[in-house]
């Protein structure tokens, strides 16, 4: 990887990384309770918190409003850059797409997300949430309207849109997924 990125045959995508802090606290009713493991409660907790609706919507404006001051706006891509929202599960890729499909429309914004994951989750397909196909969905993600790919475990790897500009990852990447994940 590291002589690829030299002979530029590769981006370095770490040039450009930037995370963002969640911050929770937990609060003990009892101060020695042999019942209470900290870290057991901190990573449940944490996957409450980052799983339930509302903060998937506030990530949803953090990254519209991003993409759209820092992208759209800056025309990168001559004003057609495309962005994809990598989710930790079918569930929270759902819940993606609901709240964009929501902040877009409540802001007034004329584009449009895509959301992409196999099978269905709570009786909800792709093909149902997008009104398309699943086979569709690369065709329908040139169109100029659709700039944001909502995806989970698909289209991570292998996906050739020459106009995707932008990655949001909402998931814990590690070794090779990392690699490829970035490197598509």
């Amino acid at each position: 990887m590291k002589q690829a990125i030299e002979e530029n045959f590769i981006l370095d995508v770490l040039q450009n990384y930037t995370s963002y802090q969640s911050y929770y606290a937990l609060l003990k009713k009892i101060e020695d309770d042999p019942a209470y493991d900290k870290n057991k409660a901190q990573k449940k907790l944490k996957i409450f918190v980052e799983n339930h609706s509302h903060a998937i919507s506030k990530k949803t404006a953090l990254i519209v409003d991003h993409f759209i001051d820092n992208v759209i706006r800056k025309s990168k891509i001559n004003g057609l850059a495309k962005a994809m929202v990598v989710t930790s599960s079918r569930r929270n890729a759902v819940k993606y797409k609901k709240a964009f499909d929501k902040y877009l429309a409540d802001t007034g914004n004329p584009y449009k997300a895509i959301v992409a994951y196999s099978g269905e989750i709570d009786g909800q397909t792709e093909a149902a949430l997008n009104h398309f196909s699943s086979a569709a969905i690369p065709d329908e993600f040139k169109k100029s309207e659709y700039r944001f790919l909502i995806v989970a475990n698909k289209y991570q790897t292998g996906f050739d849109q020459p106009l995707l500009h932008t990655m949001y990852v909402d998931k814990k990447l590690g070794g090779v997924n990392a690699v490829q994940t970035f490197q598509d």
